[in-house]
């Protein structure tokens, strides 16, 4: 990895407007109103981290709160199972935000910057939380930053602001090359419009050790369900190439089922791995991304 230390202390309103900023400042108070005086699974139940701290399901006992159950599991599978959580607060949360050129089109990349913004501060939520922010770019990983509790907040969103999505990706260089340098029992959270050609199963090389966290997948509509009648020059952002498409109902038709297939693999690879799936749109309020981080799932 290569260290590095954010340009100056400003943070860009138009990438961090004041209500964004407002909302972010709130998460601490939910984090440590959640887990004030209550059981595990009911301070990650009823309150934020719930994707960082969620270990797994057991069968529901009479007695269980009924709000940890599962009801996606009992829809799907007519199961009726709790959602368990860890309690330990002091683990580092490490934010992987990827950087490509890929994110620049259709507001990609301010939503991405939020999204991880919304990560670390609930990652810094508690006394003893501390979380590393890296940009993912070429073939290996760069730190931002690294803050210790909510103070470190600015410091972290003075860093994004620095930050302009450049270049290409090579996700399956980067994971490996940081696996290497993940402490064990790490928080990870993944930011990226998986626009890739890399395996989903390079998660598994940053997974287990008791490692856990989530993956934000920046899916945003133009590109993913594109409406019929569409006409694009479309410009590959990361190589520059230039190609003109015409979205007919049967090509939108296609592209979207293709899309939908790629994000469920990589949905799929992400629960083996141990991380929560939450998939976003530039346009899904901090609330609404908030509330997939607690629940641990969309």
């Amino acid at each position: 990895m290569t260290a590095r230390s954010p340009a100056g202390p400003l943070i860009d309103d138009t990438l961090f407007p004041p209500a964004f900023l407002r909302f972010l400042a709130s998460v601490d108070g939910l984090v440590r109103r959640a887990r004030a005086g209550a059981d595990a699974g009911a301070r990650a139940a009823g309150g934020a981290g719930g994707a960082f701290l969620f270990r797994g399901h057991r069968e529901y006992r009479p007695g269980d709160d009924l709000r940890r159950l599962d009801w996606g599991v009992l829809g799907r599978l007519d199961r009726a199972v709790v959602r368990e959580h860890e309690e330990e607060r002091d683990v580092r949360t490490e934010v992987l935000l990827d950087g490509s050129a890929s994110l620049r089109p259709f507001g990609g990349w301010p939503a991405a910057a939020r999204a991880a913004a919304l990560a670390a501060a609930v990652g810094l939520a508690g006394g003893d939380a501390r979380v590393r922010l890296a940009v993912l770019r070429g073939d290996a990983p760069t730190i931002l930053c690294e803050a210790d509790g909510p103070a470190g907040l600015k410091e972290l969103l003075a860093a994004l602001s620095a930050e302009r999505p450049a270049g290409a990706l090579d996700l399956a260089a980067a994971l490996p090359a940081l696996a290497v340098r993940l402490a064990s029992r790490a928080r990870l959270v993944l930011v990226t419009d998986l626009l890739t050609a890399a395996p989903p199963e390079v998660l598994f090389r940053i997974a287990g050790r008791g490692r856990r966290g989530a993956l934000l997948h920046l899916r945003v509509p133009e590109a993913s369900a594109p409406s019929p009648g569409a006409h694009w020059l479309a410009r590959d952002a990361e190589t520059g190439d230039e190609r003109e498409v015409r979205f007919t109902a049967d090509v939108a038709a296609r592209v979207a089922a293709r899309a939908q297939a790629h994000a469920d693999r990589w949905a799929h690879a992400a629960r083996e791995a141990g991380l929560a799936y939450l998939p976003f749109a530039p346009t899904t309020e901090p609330d609404v991304l908030l509330g997939r981080l607690v629940r641990g799932g969309p």
